[in-house]
């Protein structure tokens, strides 16, 4: 194992960043794009992130984790909502735009975008999930933000074909059987 005494001088100058991100790349996690827009324009903004998960039922509440140097942090902290857009397996195209800044020019560009009236939120047309958040809470740690969003209203469209990231690579997650 990495990390115990004894072990070549070569595994011992790895970092515990490097060693972390590696055994990082193989946890199996959900992949979003997460929306929010710019209270000052009305602009969208999103990111693609698989740093999402569940905190409460009672009140019923999602975490995301934001690079506070990221592009889209500071508008969805400012307008104190924000959008999880859980990705069906074929909606892997709709990760490019927002994970690379060189294709942000393509963000929002796909045709099953919507854009909800009452509050200007961005989501994708028949995903297998769009929680609609309100951030209740917001936590600096290192470089980033952990931010609870409390859930104010969610679309489902009933499919379990949840996009994913394990292994370095997008894949599916589905039940075994």
């Amino acid at each position: 194992m990495l990390g115990e005494p004894g072990l070549s001088s070569v595994v011992a100058a790895i970092t515990l960043e490097a060693r972390l991100k590696r055994v990082l790349r193989f946890m199996p996690a959900p992949v979003g794009i997460v929306t929010s827009v710019d209270p000052d324009n009305g602009t969208p903004v999103g990111l693609a992130m698989s740093a999402l998960m569940p905190v409460s039922l009672d009140p019923c509440a999602m975490a995301i984790c934001v690079n506070r140097q990221g592009s889209a942090h500071d508008a969805l902290v400012r307008t104190g909502r924000f959008c999880i857009n859980l990705l069906g397996s074929d909606q892997d195209a709709h990760i490019a735009p927002f994970a690379d800044p060189a294709a942000r020019d393509r963000r929002f560009a796909q045709a099953d975008w919507r854009r909800r009236a009452d509050d200007g939120m961005w989501y994708i047309d028949d995903a297998p999930a769009n929680l609609f958040c309100t951030v209740r809470e917001r936590v600096s740690y290192g470089t980033h933000d952990v931010i609870i969003g409390e859930v104010t209203d969610l679309f489902s469209s009933g499919s379990d074909d949840i996009l994913g990231w394990a292994n370095g690579a997008l894949g599916r997650l589905r039940p075994l059987s």
